[in-house]
């Protein structure tokens, strides 16, 4: 089919970057991404309203940490901080990643370096396009959300909120439409399939969700939103075929080294290979880190 003939989505994916720009990213969405936020978070904690916050920050240690940004960051009226982080890709320390991003915010609401008592808790979430390699994957087989945060060994005592991690395992998230009967799959289930739906399911309405297909709808967009938004995803789509075609070339060359050398030499070797080529390329260190699992002194080592 030519891409001229080609049926165009209705709503964004918000799980493509130019569809979470445009989702998370407009401050008039405030409502549709605040349902988005409390239907992941813990039943205690409820958002009623929020403000944007910058999303780039320097390193703690100027002229030695990189600057390090965030997806989408926001903070409610109790001075709470929400981070949105969209994982596309299997990256090598990713668990640790968030953990840094969040102490960072954590931190940093500490201004005189004595005064704990006014610090307030930061919650990551992750949308996940990947999988996560729980240890115990039996147990997580028909479970989709996970949450992790500082509990007591044994009896799981919580003295306070400090720096929650939610992941929204979307990747796994295969319900169809009539299978979603409580809250948390409905809401998965429009994260996952926004841009594949003609028209909001049959319980969106009941739930509320109208404002979010609202935000998502790209026939709503201002001139400059839509341009944007499709300049974006231009973008990606040619990411993609990069990234697809290097990893095309780092397998051959796995391969090759693997007759040699062993199967996991040729597996380093097909990495290795890879990041190479993306950074021929011109491709951003961060993507190469993702596509990769490699880290940027690996990377650049080459």
């Amino acid at each position: 089919m030519n891409e001229s003939n080609e049926i165009k989505p209705k709503y964004v994916d918000i799980l493509s970057l130019g569809g979470f720009n445009a989702f998370f990213g407009d401050e008039n969405n405030k409502s549709a991404v605040m349902t988005i936020i409390n239907e992941l978070l813990p039943e205690h904690r409820r958002v009623v309203n929020i403000e944007y916050q910058p999303t780039e920050y320097p390193g703690p240690v100027i002229g030695y940490n990189k600057d390090f940004r965030y997806d989408f960051m926001c903070r409610d009226a109790s001075g709470a901080a929400f981070i949105v982080e969209l994982q596309k890709y299997y990256e090598a320390g990713w668990f640790k990643r968030c953990v840094s991003y969040a102490s960072r915010a954590y931190e940093r609401q500490n201004k005189k370096g004595e005064d704990y008592d006014d610090i307030q808790p930061v919650y990551l979430i992750g949308l996940m396009g990947v999988p996560i390699d729980h240890p115990d994957k039996e147990f997580w087989k028909d479970r989709y959300v996970s949450e992790y945060t500082f509990r007591e060994k044994e009896f799981h005592d919580l003295l306070d909120e400090t720096i929650v991690i939610i992941f929204a395992e979307l990747v796994n998230f295969n319900k169809t439409e009539e299978e979603c009967v409580t809250r948390q799959d409905r809401m998965l289930y429009v994260l996952k399939n926004s841009s594949k739906l003609l028209a909001p399911p049959s319980w969106s309405e009941q739930e509320k969700y109208t404002e979010i297909f609202k935000a998502c709808d790209i026939d709503d967009f201002s001139e400059e939103k839509r341009q944007k938004y499709n300049e974006t995803m231009q973008d990606e789509k040619r990411l993609r075929g990069q990234i697809a075609a290097a990893r095309e070339m780092g397998q051959v060359a796995g391969r090759e080294i693997g007759r040699k050398e062993g199967r996991e030499e040729g597996r380093e070797e097909g990495k290795r290979t890879t990041a190479r080529n993306l950074l021929e390329l011109g491709v951003d260190m961060d993507t190469i880190v993702k596509a990769t699992g490699l880290t940027r002194e690996e990377i650049l080592a080459e």
